[in-house]
């Protein structure tokens, strides 16, 4: 039986720090996880005392909330968090090897250690941006358990090979089809939406972001980076099983079952086709990442719902 990760992480919301009005309504977009991102900024004590803030704001609506950092820069940059209430962990630019991983990890258990918090608590996010990561990706995702998806950082990856993205042009196909391989085999989630937004992230848009998000679903992502907060709602839609699809697969496994009652592996369905155990297994983990999906969206209406009453 395949094993699948339980998380749910349809759409990450990158706001920027600085961004003072986007940072007030980032709870409002209905995102599965906010990514505030500090910028050059990161070190400077207003930006410290507005950090907190900003995470208290980001999680209001239910959404998880990770801060950007620099590899070279984590311990600096996770001071500016000190005090923060709702922080799920930091999602790391240009993650190249192992031991870049392992270094963020020690410093997330001393922050955790003088917070008060409990071991392991805090999430590592990799953004893979750079040739080396994607070639050392496989030891990217496995050098921590604190991974529980990981990212590809398209612009990043234009800055490391000096590419000039094009909308008739995708040169990605590999570094995507890396990440979302052994993303999946380490049993985490891959998230990225593919060309042409990928490289060339614009303000799209809803029926342009829910066709490439669609076609990323198809090669394997399970949910997007979100660099504008207009393509959340697309993104969660794309990376959701639409009832259609459930209604279908379940009654692909109740046909499936009562084969089995009659002793056979392989059962015929209306349209043509055979179902055997493959197909019923397939069948199984949609269903679980649409009701996975659907738990997911209660919890953030009911923080919505929270957060709307008057204080």
């Amino acid at each position: 039986m395949l094993a699948t990760s339980a998380l749910v992480r349809r759409s990450v919301l990158v706001v920027p720090l600085l961004d003072t009005v986007a940072v007030e309504g980032s709870w409002r977009h209905e995102a599965d996880a906010v990514a505030l991102d500090l910028g050059g900024d990161s070190v400077r004590p207003a930006t410290r005392t507005s950090l907190a803030q900003a995470i208290a704001t980001a999680a209001r609506g239910g959404a998880e909330v990770f801060v950007c950092v620099e590899r070279d820069r984590v311990y600096a940059q996770l001071k500016s968090a000190a005090g923060a209430v709702g922080l799920t962990g930091v999602a790391v630019r240009d993650a190249e090897s192992a031991r870049d991983v392992e270094r963020v990890d020690e410093v997330l258990r001393e922050h955790e250690r003088n917070e008060g918090m409990l071991s392991g608590s805090l999430e590592i996010l990799p953004l893979v941006g750079t040739a080396r990561g994607v070639w050392n990706v496989r030891e990217v995702v496995t050098a921590s358990a604190r991974i529980r998806c990981a990212g590809i950082d398209e612009p990043g990856l234009c800055r490391s090979l000096d590419i000039v993205p094009h909308e008739q042009f995708d040169p990605f196909g590999f570094a995507r089809g890396r990440l979302i391989v052994e993303t999946l085999a380490a049993v985490k989630l891959p998230i990225g939406i593919g060309h042409p937004l990928g490289a060339l992230p614009r303000d799209a848009s809803q029926d342009d972001v829910l066709r490439v998000a669609d076609r990323a679903r198809n090669t394997g992502f399970k949910g997007a980076l979100c660099p504008f907060s207009s393509w959340v709602a697309a993104c969660n839609r794309a990376f959701t099983p639409t009832d259609e699809q459930v209604a279908y697969y379940r009654e692909v496994r109740q046909a499936f079952a009562e084969g089995v009652k009659r002793g056979t592996a392989a059962v015929p369905f209306p349209g043509g086709r055979m179902i055997d155990v493959p197909v019923d297994e397939r069948a199984r983990l949609v269903i679980d990442w649409s009701e996975r999906c659907r738990a997911r969206d209660a919890q953030k209406a009911a923080a919505l719902s929270r957060a709307w009453q008057p204080r």
